[in-house]
Parts: structure tokens; sequence; C-alpha cells
């Protein structure tokens, strides 16, 4: 039981907190909410006798996903009517050491995007799973996944070229 769990915990810690760090833009926060959700993995860790190794990265990121909701529902500081995790992604430029008018319109590009498609990005981009592993998650065929994601791509794309431009933003 141990051994799954430090093998799950050394396999995907990274991914965990790249997700989390994302969605917050806090490491303080996400420190906290790695901290639970490994907690919660090892306290469920008999459930993952029926969970095979090959979708304990699916499982751990499900659990990730809604510890992260969980905490914006507990959270009461964000402007009523807003995305509470737009707070985190205005956060995701103090990670970049160096100010690039690159890495300003990436940021304002992850922001015009809808929640869903943020989700999607992260899940794809910055975690790294698999189609398939995030239509389970979501509820999503795959193949629609695929589309959405090359359309969400080409969107970020225009929007980019435009910022870089100095075009509309």
């Amino acid at each position: 039981m141990h051994e799954n769990f430090m093998s799950i915990y050394d396999q995907y810690f990274d991914d965990v907190y790249r997700f989390v760090l994302f969605k917050t833009g806090d490491r303080w926060v996400t420190d906290d909410l790695v901290s639970e959700i490994f907690r919660k993995v090892f306290q469920r860790l008999d459930t993952v006798g029926a969970v095979e190794p090959d979708q304990w990265k699916p499982w751990l990121m499900t659990i990730s996903r809604n510890t992260v909701i969980d905490y914006y529902r507990r959270k009461k500081d964000y402007p009523y009517g807003h995305d509470p995790e737009v707070l985190g992604y205005s956060q995701v430029q103090l990670s970049f050491t160096v100010s690039d008018p690159r890495n300003d319109c990436l940021e304002q590009s992850l922001r015009a995007l809808t929640p869903e498609e943020r989700e999607i990005m992260n899940l794809k981009y910055v975690v790294g799973l698999k189609y398939v592993e995030i239509g389970e998650m979501l509820g999503k065929e795959e193949s629609w996944l695929k589309v959405k994601a090359h359309r969400i791509k080409g969107k970020m794309a225009t929007f980019i070229n435009r910022c870089i431009g100095g075009g509309e933003r």
C-alpha cells in the first residue's frame, strides 16, 4: 500500500503541482492544495487496487481538479460574477523571471479563454494527459476534444499575433 503511494507520489507530483499552480497562480496555496491532494490519495489507496496503473494519472488529476474546485468554492474573497480561476491565471506572469511582451500576450490569451477552454489546455499541455484521459475526466468524446483543442490553439495564436503585432488587446 505504501509502495503504491510512493510510486504515485514520485511519478506524478510534478504534474499535480503544475496543474494546481496554473489554476491558482499562488505557490503557497498550491503547496497547501497539493498536500491535501496527496493526503486524499493516501486515504483512498484501498480504491487504487481497482485502478490500473495506466489510469493512476487521470484518477489523480480528477482528485486534483475536484480539490481545486472545492478550494474556490470555499474561497470568498474574489469579485462577485468573476470566474475565480481567472485570478490564478492573472498571476501566471509572476512566475516568469523576465518580463517579455510574448509572456504578457500569452497570459492575456489564456484569460480570454472560457473556463472549459483553459481546463482543456491545462490538462493537455501543462499536465500532459492524453485526449482519451481528458475525455474521461470531462465527460467528452476524444474526437470532440481534438477538434476543440485545435480551435483553441488557433484562437490563442490569433490573439497572440494581434497582441504582439500591436493590434487590439
